[in-house]
């Protein structure tokens, strides 16, 4: 299994190590103010969900150890977390010192059912958001606190669906004229960001009207790649996670499409893979990276992060 923890990182320190150190933690969400993190991941038997200060002096899991929990994202307005989960259905869970040997991006299997679930931030009042034999995965949620955007294999193939947070709300599918990848929304709510696969060798950023669904490549994402993207708080950036120079690493895409994008290299991480950065306002980042001890694993080509 190859290891993986998560970092946050202030711009005028050295990244500190927040996530526990001995086993797999990847894929964080820092609060919008930069009060603590959260990510998923553990040693071994189904992945929780974990909360971090950012000083790294406490960290501790807020799901139980017998059902599966991923891709955790803090809703500062209700000051919730949202996350996905296969508790309460009847398969086995997915245990984390697999999912790294079978699918090294830490993808879900394909054949597991997944639903969208809330929780406060201290692990307590667990709501159950969607179900149905469907693999729902990926939420985000607007800035208003209004809508949950998501991937999911609803109606029978992959898609990103809205749903409103009023209750009984249902989904609707977003149409669109590309597949979109890794959703994210715009700091004002009038934009998807997302990733698109142009040809084997570019995947490429850009946006999608949450009305009409019509996409806008981002030119300046011009090569490699770009897997991840976050919408810095100002508005103006993406912070994303590319090969375009050949390691995977953070770099800070401009949102006029013109600008060629910044390559991001936190202190003692210059010549490690670096993925999945989130920015708070106070400018804190977050991110996960691998030890020494699986960077063979990285060379050997058996790793590419989702």
């Amino acid at each position: 299994m190859l290891r993986f923890d998560v970092y946050s990182w202030s711009p005028d320190s050295d990244p500190v190590c927040i996530s526990p150190g001995d086993g797999a933690y990847y894929q964080s969400s820092i609060h919008p103010s930069g009060e603590y993190a959260v990510f998923w991941g553990g040693v071994s038997g189904p992945p929780r969900i974990w909360r971090a200060d950012l000083d790294g002096n406490d960290c501790e899991p807020l799901t139980p150890a017998d059902s599966g929990a991923r891709q955790p994202v803090i809703c500062a307005i209700s000051q919730r977390i949202l996350f996905v989960s296969g508790r309460g259905v009847k398969q086995p869970p997915e245990l984390v010192q697999y999912i790294f040997r079978e699918d090294t991006t830490g993808a879900p299997r394909r054949d597991k059912l997944l639903h969208l679930y809330s929780m406060k931030p201290d692990g307590s009042d667990v709501r159950q958001i969607t179900d149905g034999p469907v693999q729902d995965q990926r939420p985000v949620i607007s800035p208003d606190g209004k809508t949950i955007l998501f991937a999911s294999t609803r109606g029978g193939s992959y898609g990103l669906w809205l749903l409103s947070t009023e209750e009984n709300a249902t989904p609707r599918k977003l149409t669109t004229s590309v597949t979109l990848y890794r959703p994210a929304w715009s700091v004002d709510g009038k934009r998807i960001y997302g990733y698109t696969i142009v040809t084997n060798d570019q995947h490429q950023a850009g946006w999608a009207d949450p009305l009409t669904g019509l996409w806008t490549p981002l030119a300046n994402d011009d090569r490699g790649h770009t897997h991840y993207l976050f919408p810095c708080p100002g508005g103006k950036n993406l912070l994303i996670h590319s090969n375009r120079n050949g390691l995977w690493g953070i770099f800070e895409l401009p949102l006029d499409g013109k600008t060629p994008p910044n390559s991001i290299k936190p202190p003692g991480f210059e010549h490690l893979l670096c993925a999945h950065p989130t920015r708070a306002a106070n400018r804190i980042m977050t991110f996960d990276s691998f030890p020494a001890s699986s960077w063979s694993s990285y060379k050997q080509g058996s790793y590419k992060p989702n």
